[in-house]
């Protein structure tokens, strides 16, 4: 198993929107990480799992409405 790690910005771009959207879902906890910042270190190295990042945009989802004819 191979396990696909994603800096924010990468997320942002699969998902066709600015950074600080995918901040709010990562502060909001909706949105799973990882820091591998080292213990005490003055900045976060924030990561998510791909999986993750589908799986935030597949809860979100609406299902289309069927049209009346």
């Amino acid at each position: 198993m191979s396990i696909r790690l994603l800096k924010v910005t990468e997320v942002a771009a699969l998902w066709g929107v600015d950074k600080q959207t995918v901040y709010r879902a990562i502060w909001s906890g909706d949105l799973p990480y990882v820091d591998l910042a080292k213990p005490g270190a003055r900045k976060a190295r924030l990561r998510v799992r791909e999986s993750a990042a589908e799986a935030y945009v597949e809860s979100r989802e609406t299902p289309a409405k069927g049209h009346a004819a």
